[in-house]
């Protein structure tokens, strides 16, 4: 990941993260980037460069940007390396490129030691848990949620 694409990349999790958060209703929107910033600044303090982190981009075949993904790759706590942020540009979604980047981000970690690699997705977000079943994630923890009227 060049400087370039790391910046447009750190702008754009920021941004994303944060309406995630704001849509679960884990954040106020009104602090959602500024939390968002500051934690993605907090696990990549020396950007791009920072140590034990793996951050790749792909390019279609005629070298136009597709995605990126961001992995840490040591995450005791996780049991392995951890996918933080995988994402394919929307319009060369359904092509392949999400697999084919998943695939080198797992290919990668195992390379740099990692005997087993993790994520998180959004209950929600139906065509990325579907992408990571049919790649052999398996399921390790739900999280629910129940909005409740105002206090009568």
């Amino acid at each position: 990941m060049t400087t370039a694409e790391f910046n447009a990349f750190r702008g754009r999790l920021i941004r994303e993260y944060a309406a995630e958060r704001v849509s679960t209703g884990d954040w106020a929107p009104e602090q959602a980037e500024d939390r968002a910033a500051r934690l993605t600044d907090d696990r990549l303090p020396e950007g791009r460069s920072t140590p034990g982190m793996l951050l790749l981009s792909a390019e279609a075949p005629d070298g136009e940007p597709v995605g990126t993904v961001w992995v840490a790759l040591d995450q005791p706590l996780r049991g392995g390396a951890w996918i933080f942020d995988i994402q394919i540009d929307p319009k060369h979604r359904g092509k392949g490129y999400g697999r084919a980047l998943l695939q080198a981000a797992e290919q990668e970690s195992a390379r740099q030691g990692a005997t087993a690699i993790g994520l998180n997705v959004f209950g929600a977000n139906a065509v990325a848990r579907h992408l990571y079943e049919s790649s052999g994630y398996q399921v390790t923890a739900t999280q629910m949620r129940k909005e409740l009227g105002e206090p009568g």
